[in-house]
């Protein structure tokens, strides 16, 4: 797959936990499952200023000192909307280079959003990213966005989307009719589509996602997710994650240890049958409403946003 100019793979990794803070991990072993991960086939790797407050650009730098074939993507908090071009500089000087520049979430609704795509062109006309992208951003945003562009394309939308949050169907469909790609954060939905016994990282305690998981409709997909497994011979994360290439999105998981990171490699031989695809849809049709992120977050100001996000160690 390819995301604007950048040739990315079926499947990306995604450096949030890198991060800490919301998640527990054991460094050592983390740094170990993403080193298999970008040395057996995986091309891809995202975080963001906000991930430990630098902290996971800063892994992700060590991780593609020597690894030039990695496209590397970040993205600039949204209530950093009047910083774009300095948090663009700072990522940089962090990471090393910038290939994907994405705004993290939608700005508050007293900001003017082409303002915001402009910044963002600015970040690429300075060399500071070869492409721009924006993330949580919904399809009427979407395409407001689109109508902002003035030298450079967006070209990727970064949502949650997995079987058991499929709001953002519509943005899949619409980015291949204008030429984005729809980035899947939280495919396997935090694990909780994969398996009932979760460790208990702030990130998941209060995720209603991962709450959908314990309903009767939830433990419906992740059994019809086992049975697929179990027929084919592999990991149920592979599963999930070729049912995403199958839907057209570009899955970007976590890794925490190397057998997670061997899960995922999985997935980038494994082609499901449309039969396959279509009872993991059946399954998963109760979780196909909603919304890709909460249309009240616009309302709040940003530096309360930015407080909030900080407090709880984002």
């Amino acid at each position: 797959m390819k995301i604007g100019s950048l040739e990315v793979g079926k499947i990306g990794l995604g450096a949030w936990q890198a991060g800490g803070g919301a998640w527990r991990v054991d460094f050592a072993e983390l740094k170990r499952a993403y080193e298999y991960a970008l040395d057996h086939g995986i091309k891809f790797i995202d975080t963001a200023e906000v991930y430990g407050s630098g902290k996971s650009e800063e892994f992700v730098a060590e991780l593609i000192r020597n690894r030039p074939h990695v496209v590397v993507a970040t993205k600039v908090a949204g209530s950093n909307w009047g910083r774009i071009l300095k948090s663009a500089e700072r990522s940089r000087r962090r990471i090393g280079r910038v290939d994907l520049l994405q705004f993290h979430w939608p700005p508050p609704i007293y900001v003017p959003l082409c303002k915001v795509i402009r910044d963002l062109e600015k970040a690429a006309q300075l060399g500071l990213t070869a492409e721009i992208g924006v993330s949580n951003f919904d399809a009427r945003l979407m395409e407001k966005a689109l109508t902002c562009t003035k030298k450079y394309e967006i070209v990727s939308d970064q949502v949650v989307y997995n079987p058991l949050h499929r709001a953002a169907e519509r943005l899949i469909e619409m980015g291949r009719a204008r030429g984005f790609v729809v980035i899947a954060w939280s495919p396997l939905a935090k694990g909780a589509v994969l398996k009932e016994n979760l460790g208990n990282d702030p990130a998941r305690r209060f995720d209603s996602v991962v709450n959908r998981a314990k309903t009767a409709e939830g433990r419906r997909v992740a059994e019809t997710i086992r049975k697929i497994a179990e027929t084919r011979g592999v990991s149920p994360a592979a599963v999930v994650l070729a049912w995403h290439a199958a839907k057209g999105s570009f899955p970007i998981p976590g890794v925490k240890t190397l057998k997670q990171a061997q899960e995922v490699l999985e997935a980038n031989a494994l082609q499901l049958s449309e039969a396959e695809v279509r009872a993991i849809d059946k399954a998963s049709a109760p979780f196909i409403t909603g919304t890709v992120w909460p249309s009240a977050m616009r309302y709040i100001p940003g530096f309360l946003l930015k407080l909030s996000f900080t407090l709880a160690r984002i």
